[in-house]
């Protein structure tokens, strides 16, 4: 397993630390490790769920509108300019 040094810490970041170590009965090293995972997590699952939630709204669309054709909306607008 690799290793992490962290010199030069923020007194203040590390006492939060310790005392959420202490507060969910963790030590010091599982807390970090918790938070480091957490941390991950919340990066990745984002992205993942939007990437869902708009295939989901995607496949919606398709379904409300079936078949439907639409007008070019480039055309509407160059009769509209030129007016």
């Amino acid at each position: 397993m690799k290793s992490i040094v962290l010199d030069n810490l923020n007194p203040v970041v590390f006492d939060k630390i310790r005392s959420l170590a202490q507060k969910h009965n963790r030590s010091l090293e599982d807390e970090i490790k918790a938070i480091l995972a957490q941390t991950v997590e919340a990066e990745i699952t984002p992205k993942v769920s939007k990437r869902a939630n708009f295939r989901s709204q995607l496949e919606a669309a398709r379904q409300k509108h079936g078949n439907q054709t639409f007008s070019d909306s480039v055309e509407l607008l160059r009769e509209d300019r030129n007016r």
